[in-house]
């Protein structure tokens, strides 16, 4: 094999190792999501979008299920579903990465962080496996 063909042949192996993850698309789940189970692919992602309302001082929480398998990427982001009106609802986006295989049980929690003897508002569960 000529040298020439070898660097063709190892610039072409390079390339399928960079682009290999490059087609998983992220799944993306909202409230009617929970109670479903879903499979990824490590290093893919798992957004999550869910209503909420953090002037009113309650916020979407990590209460089990998230590491090792998956990762939090960044800070939960909110998206107002009416910008100009102070306080008003809208959407609360988490996302994680499949950080390595394995199986968990992601639980959600819709709660007020300081009220430690107060049940959630509301739960948002899913089961992941990731390959």
């Amino acid at each position: 094999m000529s040298v020439k063909s070898k660097t063709a042949a190892i610039l072409l192996g390079l390339a399928l190792l960079f682009t290999a993850g490059c087609g998983r698309r992220a799944i993306s789940l909202d409230s009617a999501a929970s109670g479903r189970t879903v499979e990824l692919t490590v290093g893919q992602r798992l957004v999550i979008t869910l209503p909420a309302n953090p002037s009113t001082g309650y916020t979407w929480e990590v209460r089990e299920g998230a590491a090792p398998v998956l990762e939090p990427l960044g800070d939960p982001t909110f998206t107002s579903d009416n910008p100009n009106l102070v306080g008003s609802g809208g959407t609360l986006r988490l996302v994680f990465r499949a950080a390595q295989p394995g199986a968990t049980t992601l639980v959600l929690v819709y709660h007020r962080p300081w009220e430690t003897d107060v049940e959630p508002l509301d739960t948002f569960q899913v089961t992941v496996t990731v390959r």
